[in-house]
């Protein structure tokens, strides 16, 4: 009989992720950091952006601490699998190939990607950008979609490691044009350097590609966790802590 009770202690400790997060205090979360306004790393070193400031009211809700892991994009599932965190808040993108992989909380933001390039440009048909180049960030939903719509149209993709290096080619005329986020749209406005660029074309939100919104990823046994972290994002969204952080960073309703 007290073999059988330890037996089942074992499968409800391991079944219940976020109690002993919980009791532990500590809820590691990792995000990319290159993905500006939603995660960068500021002059000091530390972790800022959206996805940081909602990983922070989402520690704040369930009362626990946060501990941001920075992460390169490619490797921030197997992190997450590997076990060197707990959670992934960084505008990942609800895809059945990552559902494959790992679970997803309720969406916390929406959105749609587009082109950005030189003010010339204004069509974004794959007809109109033959024989040009376009920048993606590897291991992206826009890679996916990009190479999909043009790349069997005489459109070249090239492939980053990060949006920043993208637009760093964008702007040395290495490329045409920068399939971003919306939100990064939003946030290259703010920069007087830029002002020879600009959003074109359609807005790119096939679910194929672009998913059903951005999500929190967690290992597919912490469903534990999975609940609590819906309970604490249900939380922020109806008390207006959300809306404040939304309206930090960017000028419409980045949950839509």
């Amino acid at each position: 009989m007290r073999r059988i009770k330890k037996l089942l202690l074992g499968v409800m400790i391991l079944g219940s992720c976020a109690t002993a997060q919980a009791e532990q205090g500590m809820l590691r979360i990792a995000t990319e950091g290159a993905y500006p306004p939603y995660n960068f790393v500021n002059p000091d070193g530390s972790l800022g952006g959206f996805d940081v400031d909602i990983a922070n009211a989402l520690c704040a809700q369930m009362q626990v601490q946060c501990k941001l892991v920075k992460q390169d994009w490619d490797g921030i599932i197997p992190g997450l699998l590997a076990k060197k965190y707990d959670a992934i808040v960084a505008s990942m993108a609800i895809t059945p190939e990552r559902q494959q992989k790992v679970a997803f909380s309720d969406k916390y933001e929406g959105g749609y990607s587009m082109l950005y390039g030189a003010k010339e440009l204004s069509d974004s048909s794959p007809q109109a950008l033959r024989g040009k180049v376009i920048a993606v960030q590897s291991g992206s939903i826009q890679e996916d979609f990009a190479e999909a719509y043009y790349g069997k149209a005489g459109v070249s993709v090239r492939r980053y490691p990060d949006t920043q290096t993208a637009m760093m080619d964008l702007t040395a005329s290495r490329v045409d044009a920068v399939m971003l986020e919306v939100g990064l749209v939003y946030e290259a406005k703010k920069d007087p350097s830029l002002d020879a660029y600009q959003g074109f074309g359609e807005k790119f939100k096939d679910p194929k590609y672009f998913g059903s919104g951005s999500g929190i990823a967690v290992r597919k046994q912490d469903q534990a966790l999975l609940a609590e972290l819906n309970q604490a994002l249900a939380s922020i969204l109806a008390d207006g802590t959300y809306k404040q952080i939304n309206d930090k960073y960017f000028p419409y309703n980045q949950y839509d």
